[in-house]
């Protein structure tokens, strides 16, 4: 017998929105994270259980496309399901809808490591969850394997750089930037480049290193203002890595 979809709900909030009343695109992140973290609770795999083997859940990439975004007074109803396994990839799925009207507003597609977080090595989590009964789901797949695959390094000349401090207030479980951040530099890019208020429309974010408290990212990449598309990427300034990369497109408020 198939496992039911889990389901949570987020009411947008005034600190929520942006200047159009709609959810601040960014924010969508810190939901679709909450209701992993929920579901992975009840499947006996959260991060308390985890910790008990000394493992940690890490968001990989995550892709996502929305069609619209809910307004200020509405409520974001979140449903979730895993997904499979592909090799060190656990991967979820999750649809969004608007609780006020009951319309689709958008997809996502994640993929999650299991790191042991003294030496950041990851694990394959099929070794520890397929053995679990909850673990059997059926669902649509939006972002999974090839549709959510590495991203190449652009090659074209980078726009300007823009320098973001972590602080200790954007640390999260695991004592590096939270997801959230990434996808919120991106936006800030978009913002200073195009010198307008941004929204993505839909965005894949890589996470290829984890950022510490007190590191600056160097942020650069090409914006295409006439179709409105965008490849950024975060450079840690004291080592070099390249922390993250973030593609898509995007709409002008």
């Amino acid at each position: 017998m198939k496992n039911p979809p889990f389901i949570v709900e987020y009411p947008i909030q005034l600190n929520d929105i942006s200047a159009d009343a709609k959810m601040r695109s960014w924010k969508l992140f810190d939901c679709l994270q909450d209701a992993a973290g929920r579901h992975a609770d009840v499947l006996g795999v959260g991060l308390k259980q985890l910790k008990e083997s000394s493992l940690s859940w890490v968001l990989s990439r995550i892709r996502v496309r929305m069609d619209e975004f809910p307004e200020y007074g509405d409520s974001l109803r979140i449903k979730t399901y895993p997904s499979g396994f592909d090799r060190l990839f656990a991967y979820r799925q999750f649809e969004l809808f608007s609780v006020a009207s009951g319309k689709k507003l958008g997809v996502a597609g994640s993929a999650w490591l299991t790191l042991n977080p003294e030496n950041y090595r990851p694990v394959s989590p099929a070794k520890y969850m397929s053995g679990l009964p909850q673990w059997d789901y059926e669902g649509d797949i939006y972002f999974q394997g090839d549709s959510m695959a590495k991203i190449p390094v652009s090659t074209e000349e980078r726009g300007e750089v823009i320098s973001q401090r972590v602080s200790c207030t954007q640390i999260d479980y695991n004592r590096h930037l939270n997801n959230a951040f990434y996808a919120m530099f991106t936006e800030d890019y978009l913002g200073k480049v195009t010198g307008k208020l941004v929204r993505f429309k839909e965005i894949q974010i890589n996470f290829n290193s984890s950022t510490a408290m007190g590191e600056i990212l160097d942020c650069s990449g090409n914006v295409n203002k006439e179709n409105l598309s965008f490849y950024v990427e975060g450079i840690q300034q004291s080592s070099g890595k390249n922390a993250f990369q973030a593609q898509g497109s995007f709409e002008i408020m």
